[in-house]
């Protein structure tokens, strides 16, 4: 930095500093701001993650390949070989996949019915999508050799069944024919949702096949292949892996457009209310910027009378403006880094708006407890957003004070 520079800087510096205080509530005005407006940017990314998580969670997946049949109309009676080379396509170390068949069923009792959704896995591959086995309240989860049946702790509570107990599986197969087949009871999970617990039952892919086809095949078919991705930005990945393939590839917003919706939505509140908390701050914030300029006339018309130019003058605004950003910019980035980095961490409770009781929106279980979420996007335009503030209330202000300096005689 040359002499005439760092003397600018010194100058600007000390032209904070003359009114420390108007300086002071500038800068913290925009700080403050900025801190609100990335604070609900964070808990909306909080929430839409939970959420997100919580769709995937419904055996869903980020995205599931389907037969075609399948995607078209939910008829299981096509289902397509997980042959070696699919296999190998999929081999990928941040994708999971899980080959599925998918049957619906119901059952009837003097408790009442239920329309069930009767999944066929291989229990290794499906364990990596869904950590159900790690939360079984009793029994044990799908095993590859018995021929049995995994519920969910709602629909056992409801229809009163244990581990052990004999459940009456009603079904129409491939052949059309309505059938009626005992399964015992081998486990009870409990996991994610009341919803997903009652209509939710697992029975390995050879039990599957026979129930369906009426002979196990001894391949593993699919309906759908369910994959688990670390999230939506994988699809031209898979869209490539199944390329030639006479498939169909769903994301989770594709199967599920309602949550899909309130995810948008939710994306549409966080850029209309950083919309308006940018008018609002600039609005605020520019009469007192104007002021401190508008106060130096006298000043200026003095070092304008002794030769410093209209572009030095310039050069001295945007000193002060530099100096304004990195004060707010900083007190902005350790404010939300101090907030939000406990809150993410404790999270925080909503429980109490709905009397403790969980909110289920189609089928999933709304997070109770919200953990907001700040990302190097969010810090960017934390950046950006003091750049933009400071920036146009400074050059609106300059621009005002040299032209009203330059209309004097």
């Amino acid at each position: 930095m040359n002499n005439e520079n760092l003397y600018l800087f010194k100058f600007a510096w000390k032209s904070i500093r003359r009114n420390a205080g108007r300086s002071f509530f500038i800068g913290f005005s925009v700080s403050l701001a900025v801190t609100i407006a990335v604070w609900v940017m964070a808990f909306f990314e909080g929430m839409n993650a939970q959420i997100e998580k919580a769709v995937v969670n419904t055996n869903t997946g980020f995205f599931q390949i389907q037969e075609q049949h399948y995607a078209q109309s939910t008829d299981s009676a096509f289902p397509a070989l997980y042959s070696e080379q699919l296999k190998k396509k999929l081999k990928h170390p941040q994708l999971t996949a899980s080959p599925e068949l998918v049957l619906d069923a119901n059952i009837s009792t003097p408790e009442g019915s239920a329309g069930l959704l009767t999944i066929g896995i291989v229990p290794e591959l499906h364990q990596n999508l869904l950590p159900l086995t790690s939360h079984m309240v009793s029994g044990k989860f799908v095993d590859q050799e018995e021929y049995g049946v995994v519920i969910g702790q709602e629909l056992a509570k409801i229809f009163k069944f244990q581990v052990g107990d004999q459940l009456v599986l009603n079904y129409q197969d491939q052949q059309g024919e309505l059938r009626s087949e005992l399964l015992n009871i081998q486990g009870i999970y409990h996991y994610n949702s009341q919803g997903f617990e009652k209509k939710f039952v697992y029975i390995n892919q050879s039990t599957w096949q026979k129930l369906f086809l009426n002979n196990d095949t001894g391949n593993v078919l699919f309906n759908r292949i369910t994959l688990l991705t670390p999230d939506l930005e994988y699809r031209p990945l898979v869209e490539n892996m199944i390329k030639g393939n006479d498939y169909s590839l769903k994301s989770w917003k594709d199967m599920n457009p309602e949550m899909a919706v309130v995810l948008d939505f939710h994306d549409g509140m966080i850029k209309f209310f950083f919309l308006i908390i940018a008018i609002t701050i600039t609005m605020t914030i520019l009469t007192p910027v104007n002021m401190l300029w508008q106060e130096r006339l006298k000043e200026l018309r003095m070092m304008n009378v002794i030769g410093v130019t209209r572009q030095k003058f310039w050069k001295i605004g945007f000193s002060e403006v530099f100096l304004m950003i990195c004060l707010s910019g900083l007190f902005s980035f350790f404010l939300l880094i101090s907030v939000i980095g406990v809150q993410s961490q404790t999270g925080l409770d909503f429980k109490h708006l709905s009397d403790g009781v969980a909110i289920e929106r189609a089928g999933i279980k709304l997070p109770g407890v919200i953990y907001p979420l700040l990302s190097g996007e969010q810090l960017l335009i934390t950046f950006i957003f003091v750049i933009l503030v400071l920036g146009f209330s400074y050059i609106f202000s300059i621009h005002r004070t040299l032209k009203k300096l330059e209309s004097e005689p």
